[in-house]
């Protein structure tokens, strides 16, 4: 009788399993059984058991790749052109008995980690015909012979060894070793675990944080329907950033160089007196997250506007998981006698170091190693982004997307990353609200706000300056529904030298509702 219950539940666990699958055409019932399916995280697993109709499945898969494409401005998706490459390799030579090589254990490995740094293989029987692979890189290429070696034994067996310093993404623990075995000597090859391997959490580590790219993305961007909204304005000035949320690549530095300069800035965290980081942190009306990203150079730095500089870097997260790798051309723009460089990336919530750096001719000028904290944006919620200190406010000539780095509606915002001020100059600060309460008499937010200034001279004589609370007059930022602006300029001529904490408090005051947000400055002379 128990064995009957047994077969009955089996049963229906078949039939369950059909009537899925029929409500699915082949093409996409296939997809979580193809190679695919080593990409999949555990959550995405669940998500597709719930997948009833080829419309469904159809939007689950172009979010999948969507979810890893790094970038996604372009019609080229360089995440799946390499997955497809790799597939390719590993069915030339990972096939074993009635089954295609991407699908074997082996093939699962190779598609998901790349080649691994070492290859140990022991016994007699049949064997790839790779000798010894490289780490994952953008060809799909399986490297130069290495040392391989074998070891005579009964069963044959491969362990393949991953160490963390010659693999571009992060393996959690300095080497993971995976082995496989053919028990029966007919080339079919299957996992076991390894010392202190553990390669279920492993393989949820490599598709989560190697692959995908815009963890936070919920459907597929339509970038072609948020074309930016033509402004007009006076005093155009020339403007290189870069045009859409630039996502982490599965790639590696063109050079060791660049890769060892990210290193050490990092493990020194030492400052830079060439080099200045500004970050943010913002939503877009559409749900969109982005973090912009500053590098800016100061007069004595000596580097000059235009083309010909590279910008690289690298982002970690707080347990020393590398989830972004940049690389790429950069024109640097003027901004007064300095010099910057922004852009916009996608990072989730969560505490990162990033390490940025301009490089010329293949060789590093300054890098910076800086906490970025990103706490993660609700777009329907109130709230008020950091609080940017600038030299340099003014209006765009050109149309913008909503991701363009500290672009708000037509008007650019030039965080002076290094803050420090001359006397002779305004002091602008700038705060984007989003969401405020709408004062139904007026359509308008009712907006006050309080600045305070606390600080030393260079003399260490205390400072104190203490405005009143003022109603001021938003902005609403052209092309961001729901999000305005808010700031003024102070004049420094009366400030003496010396280090200040800037707090300014915004209320709300028809959703009664403050926010406080301070920075850092110096005033020289």
């Amino acid at each position: 009788m128990r064995n009957l219950r047994l077969y009955a539940c089996a049963l229906l666990l078949v039939v369950a399993a059909t009537n899925s699958d029929a409500a699915l055409s082949k093409e996409y019932a296939d997809f979580p059984k193809g190679p695919a399916q080593h990409l999949l995280t555990e959550e995405e697993r669940t998500q597709w058991k719930n997948i009833k109709s080829d419309d469904a499945a159809k939007a689950f898969i172009d979010l999948f790749w969507a979810r890893r494409d790094p970038s996604p401005g372009t019609a080229a998706n360089e995440s799946r052109d390499l997955f497809d490459r790799l597939v390719q390799t590993a069915d030339g030579n990972f096939r074993e008995p009635a089954k295609k090589g991407s699908l074997t254990d082996r093939g699962k490995v190779f598609i998901l980690m790349g080649g691994p740094t070492r290859i140990l293989r022991s016994g007699s029987g049949p064997k790839s015909t790779i000798q010894t692979p490289a780490q994952m890189n953008t060809t799909g290429g399986m490297g130069t012979p290495s040392n391989s070696s074998s070891v005579q034994d009964y069963s044959p067996k491969e362990l393949w060894t991953y160490e963390q310093a010659k693999v571009q993404y992060t393996l959690g623990q300095p080497i993971a070793e995976i082995a496989f075995i053919d028990q029966y000597g007919s080339g079919d090859y299957k996992m076991e675990k390894v010392n202190s391997t553990d390669n279920k959490s492993l393989f949820e580590r490599i598709a989560k944080n190697a692959w995908i790219t815009q963890p936070n993305l919920t459907e597929v961007p339509q970038y072609a329907s948020a074309a930016p909204v033509a402004l007009t304005a006076s005093a155009p000035v020339a403007l290189t950033t870069t045009a859409a949320v630039a996502p982490a690549k599965l790639t590696a530095f063109s050079s060791d160089t660049l890769r060892v300069a990210i290193d050490e800035a990092r493990a020194s965290k030492a400052a830079s007196d060439a080099l200045f980081l500004s970050y943010g942190e913002f939503i877009t009306a559409e749900g969109e997250h982005f973090v912009p990203v500053q590098l800016y150079a100061p007069k004595s730095a000596g580097l000059t506007a235009g083309p010909g500089m590279t910008f690289f870097g690298s982002v970690v997260n707080e347990v020393g998981e590398q989830v972004a790798i940049y690389e790429e051309p950069a024109t640097l723009v003027a901004s007064n006698d300095d010099v910057f460089y922004a852009k916009s990336i996608a990072l989730g919530p969560g505490k990162y170091t990033g390490v940025f750096g301009l490089a010329k001719d293949g060789k590093p000028v300054s890098v910076i190693a800086k906490p970025i904290v990103v706490q993660g944006l609700d777009k329907a919620a109130p709230g008020v982004s950091r609080l940017l200190l600038s030299g340099n406010v003014y209006p765009l000539s050109e149309a913008q997307l909503p991701t363009d780095p500290f672009a708000f509606g037509g008007l650019k915002v030039v965080p002076r990353s290094n803050q420090i001020f001359r006397q002779a100059e305004d002091l602008w600060y700038f705060v984007e609200t989003r969401n405020p309460g709408i004062d139904p008499a007026t359509t308008q937010p009712k907006i006050s706000m309080k600045v305070t200034i606390n600080g030393k001279t260079n003399e260490d004589k205390p400072v104190k300056i203490a405005g009143p609370a003022e109603v001021v007059q938003p902005i609403e930022l052209k092309g961001v529904t729901g999000h305005w602006g808010v700031g003024q300029a102070i004049p420094l001529a009366t400030i003496k030298p010396g280090t200040y904490t800037m707090t300014v408090k915004i209320t709300d005051m028809t959703l009664d509702k403050s926010y406080e947000v301070s920075e850092t400055f110096k005033v020289v002379q």
